[in-house]
């Protein structure tokens, strides 16, 4: 079997099962990404991620490390604030937040630098909308795009110099959206034009300081008959690729979530003509692995020879600084430097529950 470099999987457990570790070393996957069923302490952590790294192909790992309530990676790593507990502490002293958030942004690259994980499914840019379903909420930097730029351009700058691999979501923006996309499709009835002036914007801005960008599984009713983001060859290839000239690699969110339908081949392959880099099978189910396997052939075939050897290359150059080895996630966690950025970090949950009881402290 050829390379599967279009392909990042999840896996069942804490451990590889030998249908995995097979599965790794044929057919070599460009990354796996890590969810809580597969961390139960830091040591097993560490364990996992050598064994992975050990089959053929040494994929990138892949990681949600957002903050607040999603973070996979917690004790006895940093308790990140939720990106809207540094919006509302920027609101009351700017200054400070900055400097925070880009304390933050370095903290959690260092952390995920030691363990060996490469690639950081964040920063969220979605922006927070008064209605919508609560699956952004806190996620977001902010309420207003000037917000989410900000702020999220603050933790990033810190992230960025620790050498892991951000990735920008949920392209073209999923903030306003009444429908939480792991269940259904959400749809807005919004213009191309109309999100150019207000979801697209801290996409936009924060463009080429991101090497990846994530889709959303949701659709503008006004764009490619209704697809989803993550199918729409309007918004992947022709504004991002052909009008905003986007270098980086997009990726497309988790493909079994519930806004999708069809097989899981046929999402895959939808995924791949639309424009995507990567896509995300994260069940941790053989069959789906295979399945998605088939889709990415299809879809590739079907597109002209360039550009699916450009993205092949993309691929390629991308992730190739981002197959980090691991080092010595002790030695950082006793580092005074480190223990003193994460005390100052983890202060602003507590410090903006003060101010607003309403705002989770965790």
């Amino acid at each position: 079997m050829k390379p599967q470099i279009h392909l990042i999987i999840a896996i069942q457990g804490p451990e590889l099962t030998a249908a995995e570790f097979a599965f790794l070393n044929q057919a070599r996957p460009a990354g796996v990404i890590l969810f809580g069923r597969n961390l139960t302490g830091l040591k097993q952590t560490v364990a996992l991620i050598r064994e992975i790294r050990e089959t053929a192909g040494v994929p990138t790992i892949w990681i949600d490390q957002e903050g607040g309530r999603v973070q996979r990676l917690r004790d006895p790593l940093a308790r990140y604030p939720s990106p809207y507990q540094f919006a509302l502490l920027a609101r009351k002293d700017p200054i400070r937040a900055e400097r925070l958030l880009f304390t933050a942004g370095r903290l959690c690259g260092e952390e995920l630098r030691a363990l060996g994980i490469g690639v950081n499914c964040a920063p969220v840019l979605d922006i927070r909308e008064a209605g919508a379903s609560p699956v952004i909420g806190e996620r977001a930097f902010g309420s207003h795009f000037s917000e989410v730029i900000l702020n999220a351009t603050s933790w990033l700058h810190g992230f960025r110099q620790t050498g892991v691999m951000a990735i920008g979501k949920h392209f073209p923006g999923h903030g306003a959206a009444h429908a939480d996309s792991h269940h259904a499709l959400p749809i807005l009835d919004k213009t191309l034009k109309s999100m150019e002036k207000w979801e697209l914007n801290p996409f936009r801005a924060m463009l080429h300081f991101l090497p990846g960008i994530m889709t959303a599984h949701l659709a503008l009713s006004k764009v490619d008959d209704g697809a989803p983001a993550t199918w729409s060859r309007t918004l992947l290839h022709k504004l991002l690729r052909q009008k905003w000239h986007y270098p980086g690699v997009i990726v497309s969110d988790a493909l079994e979530m519930g806004a999708l339908h069809g097989t899981m081949e046929e999402r895959a392959r939808r995924a791949m003509i639309a424009g995507c880099d990567l896509v995300l099978c994260c069940t941790g189910r053989m069959e789906d692995n295979e399945a998605v396997i088939e889709g990415i052939a299809r879809g590739t075939k079907a597109l002209d020879s360039g550009e699916s050897e450009a993205s092949r290359r993309r691929v390629r150059h991308v992730l190739a600084p981002y197959r980090l080895q691991p080092e010595s996630i002790r030695r950082l966690l006793k580092d005074p430097g480190y223990r003193k950025r994460r005390q100052q970090v983890e202060s602003v949950a507590e410090e903006v529950f003060a101010l607003d009881p309403t705002i989770p402290s965790t």
